[in-house]
């Protein structure tokens, strides 16, 4: 049995109201809702003053607010005996795994505490033969029973099976932790740094080494991504100065200049140094504000020339020509470095 509409909410009177309450609150909704007086969709009205008058016609004829009190009484039993019911299942459920558990823990407590047992009353089975003989009474005759040997020998091998299990899984689980912390440690800045050491004055390059090819201008790494109607190295209409990082405080060693270069590649590019903050113009783009990389007393490396970020400047102090380009991949490690001579100093 289900009850679609409850007739005391249509109405919004108590299931304890007379008939008196029941008429009045009729008569204040049929003002408002009649299809003569509501305003908006009318159908709606028209639905709501039915719903409103059968609601009435119940309630108001003791006979049927009766029968219909009944029903509703009956569908409030039968939903409260549904969920006393439902709630006795899964209470009788929950008891069941709980027993289901305790079994299974009783059940590996009975073949550990077996085994023990059966070697203990092997010992004793067994014991010294001048004890034996010494106290007869207290040690029973012998009795068939399997030797205590295979079974300690099948415990030792466990062991050293879990053993082995356990040194593999711990030798996989550093081997993955140092990959993936060699990973983390390896950047640019480290290659960055064995570069600007291998250009510190005095160091040599390795004679077996070959010197790159020069990157023809056209081909070298893209200033503002990849795009099939402009050049790899055209700039971008707009200001880019907002895209590069933050400039890192440089040391107090850093003077103003300014230099003009030409890369071996044919890259051409100017560094203006306005209290240790450097302007970079490449290739005739827009003048950007650079980032400092790394810097001591003898190299000074720029970032953020590009948006990409795949090509920086490497400055020896005081040198003309001690500038290089590095070129990197989109991982950011080095891949190409490429002299320039240079007009100035910028520091």
């Amino acid at each position: 049995m289900k009850i679609d509409v409850d007739h005391y909410l249509v109405l919004g009177v108590p299931r304890t109201a007379d008939a008196a309450m029941i008429r009045a609150a009729y008569v204040d909704l049929a003002k408002k809702y009649h299809p003569d007086v509501a305003s908006g969709n009318p159908e709606l009205a028209a639905y709501n003053f039915r719903q409103i008058t059968a609601a009435y016609q119940v309630l108001s004829n003791p006979e049927d607010r009766a029968g219909y009190d009944a029903r509703v009484r009956s569908v409030l039993d039968a939903e409260r005996a549904r969920r006393a019911q439902a709630a006795r299942a899964a209470a009788t459920a929950r008891a069941a795994k709980a027993a289901g558990k305790a079994r299974s823990r009783q059940r590996i407590a009975a073949i550990l505490f077996g085994k023990v047992r059966s070697a203990v009353r092997a010992a004793a089975s067994h014991p010294a033969p001048g004890l034996r003989q010494s106290l007869p009474g207290l040690f029973p005759p012998p009795r068939l029973m399997a030797p205590v040997g295979p079974l300690l020998h099948a415990d030792a091998t466990a062991r050293r099976r879990a053993a082995v299990m356990l040194a593999a899984v711990l030798l996989v689980f550093v081997g993955v932790i140092g990959y993936l912390a060699q990973r983390y440690v390896r950047g640019p800045g480290f290659e960055v740094m064995a570069a600007s050491e291998a250009m510190r004055p005095g160091a040599e390059p390795p004679a077996d080494k070959p010197r790159p090819a020069p990157v023809p201008q056209m081909q070298q790494p893209s200033q503002y991504g990849a795009s099939p109607d402009r050049p790899p190295s055209a700039p971008m209409p707009g200001v880019v100065a907002g895209r590069a990082a933050v400039p890192k405080p440089a040391p107090a060693e850093i003077t103003d200049g300014q230099s003009v270069c030409i890369a071996d590649d044919g890259a051409k590019f100017a560094i203006i140094n306005r209290g240790g903050e450097p302007t970079v113009i490449y290739n005739g783009a827009v003048p950007v504000r650079a980032s400092v990389l790394f810097a001591d007393r003898h190299l000074v490396v720029l970032t953020g020339i590009v948006p990409t970020d795949r090509i920086m400047i490497g400055i020896q102090r005081g040198q003309e020509n001690g500038t290089h380009v590095y070129y990197a991949d989109h991982r950011g490690a080095i891949v190409q470095t490429v002299a320039a001579r240079c007009e100035g100093r910028a520091y």
